[in-house]
């Protein structure tokens, strides 16, 4: 049984060419997480859970699994969906043989990313106005392809086509926007120490959005974790998802 944690912004379209491969050997669970794709989070849960912080994501996931009778053997995440299986791993609520990071956000990211983002979160991301307004913008505007092509990662039309509907919906938006400003990494890295879980992270040598030497020196620090960098963008496991289903699988 293998689990699928897409990261910010994704959703479970993001594993669809990956999940297709992988199920030929595995019993695939992939879901949304709170907020993203076609979930929706109430405010009032939102507030009394801190649903997009690492916890309450792993929190959520866990619950899923536990309502649902399962446990991975093998568990894979993208980017900000590492960090979630991580600290369901610390928790000690999954036991996997071991955790595959692709594109993992285990870094800050970079300046220009920042610098396009910050203004838009923290305080700002609790209004329904914000995200109402930058969906509007995404349903207007190529900004939603020039971010994605920002990626390092080639996509089809259709691929493309995904994340634009995904991201002319104001719940979706919203997640994603509140994950960013409420993401605390020195808090999981601390407690990497303490990792018993096999990790291996794969890198893409054109992430633009996951600088790649900061995270292996992050890496480097996790007790037998294994790093590797492939030809590839952020978008790992949609720019070649049968790769992606070959290293998560355990293959080359």
């Amino acid at each position: 049984m293998l689990l699928l944690v897409h990261g910010t912004g994704g959703s479970t379209h993001s594993w669809a060419g990956c999940a297709t491969a992988l199920a030929q050997s595995f019993t695939v669970i992939s879901a949304d997480l709170p907020g993203h794709g076609f979930t929706f989070v109430p405010p009032d849960v939102e507030r009394a859970r801190k649903v997009y912080t690492i916890d309450g994501m792993a929190r959520a996931v866990q619950q899923l699994l536990d309502a649902l009778r399962l446990q991975p053997h093998l568990a894979a995440g993208h980017s900000a969906g590492v960090p979630v299986l991580l600290r369901m791993a610390l928790q000690r609520g999954i036991a996997p043989v071991r955790i595959v990071g692709l594109g993992a956000a285990l870094v800050a990211p970079p300046a220009w990313y920042v610098s396009l983002i910050a203004p838009i979160i923290g305080s700002v991301v609790e209004s329904d106005v914000v995200a109402l307004s930058a969906a509007k913008l995404a349903a207007g505007t190529r900004v939603i392809r020039a971010m994605l092509e920002s990626t390092g990662s080639p996509l089809t039309p259709v691929q493309l086509a995904r994340y634009e509907l995904l991201c002319r919906m104001p719940t979706h938006v919203h997640a994603a926007l509140a994950m960013m400003a409420r993401w605390d990494l020195p808090a999981l890295l601390r407690d990497l120490a303490t990792l018993e879980t096999p990790l291996e992270i794969i890198a893409g040598r054109r992430d633009r959005w996951v600088p790649e030497a900061p995270l292996r020196r992050a890496v480097a620090r996790v007790k037998g974790a294994t790093y590797r960098v492939e030809e590839v963008g952020h978008l790992l496991m949609e720019e070649g998802p049968e790769r992606a289903a070959g290293w998560i699988a355990g293959g080359d």
